[in-house]
């Protein structure tokens, strides 16, 4: 196989400001072809009306082709008179093809807006979309809109092409398609574009089928609608969409939500800027509304099955897309169990207890049974005083608290997210008038972890992170370890033979009877660049956690396909291949959410040809480990591809991955290890793969219901 790099540029991220209006300038070519081909174009109309062979012999005459179509109906060597014309230009190739994509996007968003009627928006859809419509060239590069001489011809190619051909239906403009749940994105933009500028008193510019903000209008906006919130029980504004989230979990409506996280975050910055006097609940559907709308504008959030289009061309732009809808949407309810194991197991084996209790002035045993005593709580907003609370319970309300004056500092819009200080999600006690609000402990519990975590190496240890790596595996095992009975399998870890000269090494393999599930853990986070949107940062942290864990995963399924029998050295126990399933899982320490959804089968081969264009000279050595992963995973996938008896279909599709609170959470369920098997291949246009595994358990109740 060819290795196809894409050279990503670190610190060289690409921004939408200034952008050039594509679609104008392709509307002004075509109108003027059209002008200048009037009389031509007549004619062939008019043929067309009479009969279509007379319609082609024309065009063939005129173009000086021989007519050696395999068929009537076939315009195959129009079609090549077309490519030739495309790949025959003498300029340079400057401009990117996803243009043409672009401007067909804009032109349905223009339909959609009544700014154009759609007639006007089919016909000119049908010159942006006849290379890839009629597969004429598949490219990554044309010449720009500047050379005249080129788009004229191409144009009225495409003209006469679209004319002769019998069979060019288009879903553009379909109202049906354009407004069906999963594939409405246009639409909710649409409409949310209006929502703004007729509450607002905005005026928001698409171009090319993105928002083009003016300078400063971002900001603008949040301010006008964090005004109208001035006045409103924020508090109770909370509980609101807390209530709305819940409702919507139970009706499974888990594909298309709002943006909780955004919402909630901008309401807890306005805390302290609000008089708290009205319960209004109109006003807050308002606010809700306009956040909605706003968060809306950044088209975070693919259709249904866009997964399918993915390519080297845009892999970046998805991963940095499910990145930063993970700042705005996603939250979920986790057991306080969940967080109290991630205590016990992945924190305490790592820190000295004289040492913590010292520095925070509480132990973990008061920091348990603090959270013990939220978990009873029933109200999301729960208000502690700091004159009824014991010591310790006071020290930890003040160690994981930020005044609601500061909290969220900066936080407003994507572009912010970098300027962001006192997040909530590191700071999860607001303190405000001598009180202490808990907000969320339901939805928020790891952000006490994440937060704690972070205390400990600023305050104790600044190796923490390192260090609960092998807590992590135990962890892992030990969950698994507590199961085996209830679920009938066998367990082995650590080293194995053959091969003695790699020398591997297995986080977990769950031996069932009818499968191998191979574990691999990795305690790899997004860091604070790549969750504020920078392209490298997010596809180098993706592959040190992911690609690195994959590639081992699939070293560990060469081996026991390879040897058919491997031996783990602590106890010299035995696993023997039998052309078992195998299933591979991935596991994160945190949750990447959407990002954890693609399907493997596609990811693995784009991600394997991406390469950073950085130099082995030590300081950008996360880059270029990077790098070396992608190596390992590219000639691990070139190895099992050359066995022509295997199919690497299957073996790409056996693969998942999930975040450890899923593990944790989830562990004690019946059908636990059935649900894990099936998150290989059930994927869903959700935001977290936490509502697959709730789905997949969902259905199977129902179906056990109706048996019973």
């Amino acid at each position: 196989m060819s290795l196809l790099q894409i050279i990503l540029y670190v610190n060289q991220e690409h921004g939408r400001g200034n952008m050039k209006n594509n679609t104008q300038a392709f509307i002004k070519a075509i109108d003027r072809m059209m002008i200048d081909n009037e009389e031509y174009f007549t004619i062939l109309r008019g043929l067309k009306d009479e009969n279509n062979q007379a319609l082609k012999d024309k065009v063939y005459n005129d173009f000086n082709l021989e007519n050696n179509d395999s068929h009537f109906n076939s315009l195959d060597s129009f079609k090549n008179l077309i490519s030739n014309h495309v790949l025959s230009c003498e300029t340079s190739y400057d401009m990117d093809v996803i243009i043409l994509k672009n401007i067909s996007t804009q032109l349905e968003i223009e339909y959609l807006q009544n700014k154009i009627k759609k007639e006007e928006a089919i016909f000119y859809c049908s010159f942006s979309d006849a290379l890839t419509h009629y597969g004429i060239y598949r490219g990554n590069k044309l010449p720009s809109f500047e050379i005249v001489g080129f788009w004229n011809v191409l144009l009225q190619m495409f003209y006469v092409l679209n004319l002769m051909n019998n069979s060019n239906y288009s879903s553009r403009c379909d109202d049906n398609y354009l407004k069906m749940q999963g594939f409405d994105k246009l639409s909710r933009l649409a409409d949310s574009v209006k929502n703004i500028n007729d509450k607002l008193n905005e005026e928001i510019d698409i171009i090319d089928g993105c928002v083009s903000f003016k300078k400063g209008q971002e900001e603008r906006i949040v301010s006008k609608i964090e005004d109208k919130m001035s006045r409103l029980n924020l508090f109770n504004a909370l509980r609101f969409v807390f209530n709305i989230y819940k409702d919507d979990k139970n009706k499974n409506k888990i594909e298309e939500t709002l943006p909780y996280k955004y919402i909630l975050n901008i309401l807890i910055k306005n805390i302290s800027n609000s008089n708290h006097k009205s319960n209004n609940k109109k006003k807050v559907c308002y606010a809700i509304e306009l956040l909605t709308s706003f968060i809306s504008l950044y088209q975070l959030k693919e259709d249904k099955f866009a997964i399918a289009g993915l390519s080297n061309l845009n892999i970046v732009e998805h991963l940095t897309k499910q990145v930063l809808y993970s700042n705005f949407y996603p939250i979920y309810s986790l057991k306080t169990t969940t967080l109290i194991d991630y205590i016990n197991n992945i924190i305490q084996p790592s820190i000295d207890n004289d040492s913590f209790i010292s520095c925070f002035g509480f132990s973990l045993k008061d920091l348990v049974g603090f959270f013990w005593f939220l978990d009873k709580q029933n109200d999301d907003v729960i208000c502690i005083s700091n004159e009824n609370v014991f010591k310790s319970d006071l020290k930890i309300l003040e160690l994981f608290s930020v005044d609601a004056n500061i909290i969220n500092k900066n936080y407003s819009t994507k572009s912010s997210l970098l300027k962001s200080e006192n997040l909530f999600a590191m700071n999860p006690v607001v303190k405000y008038r001598n009180m202490y609000y808990i907000i969320g402990f339901k939805y928020f519990k790891l952000n006490f972890y994440n937060s704690l975590l972070d205390k400990i190496r600023r305050s104790i240890d600044g190796r923490i992170n390192s260090k609960i790596g092998s807590n992590i595996d135990l962890f892992v095992e030990e969950t698994f370890f507590k199961i085996q009975k209830k679920h009938g399998y066998q367990l082995y870890s650590g080293n194995y033979t053959p091969p003695k000269k790699e020398n591997p090494e297995s986080d977990l393999l769950i031996e069932t009877e009818s499968d191998l599930i191979l574990i691999e853990n990795k305690n790899k986070y997004l860091t604070h660049a790549s969750f504020s949107g920078s392209e490298s940062n997010i596809v180098k942290d993706f592959v040190l956690s992911y690609v690195f864990s994959q590639k081992q995963l699939l070293k560990h399924e060469r081996n026991l396909r390879t040897y058919k029998q491997i031996i783990f050295t602590k106890d010299q126990r035995v696993v023997n291949y039998n052309d078992q399933n195998i299933i591979k899982i991935s596991v994160s320490t945190n949750n990447w959410f959407n990002i954890m959804i693609n399907p493997s089968s596609i990811i693995l081969p784009i991600i394997k040809n991406l390469r950073f264009d950085v130099k082995d000279d030590g300081r950008d050595s996360d880059f270029v480990k990077a790098n070396k992963y992608l190596d390992e995973l590219d000639s691990i996938i070139d190895e099992f591809d050359k066995n022509n008896s295997l199919d690497m279909r299957v073996i790409l599709n056996q693969t998942v991955f999930l975040p450890l609170e899923l593990l944790i959470d989830k562990s004690n369920d019946d059908d636990f290890i059935k649900i894990l098997k099936q998150l290989v291949a059930v994927k869903m246009n959700t935001d977290n793969v936490m509502n697959v595994y709730d789905y997949c358990k969902y259905l199977i109740d129902v179906k056990t219901s109706a048996i019973n």
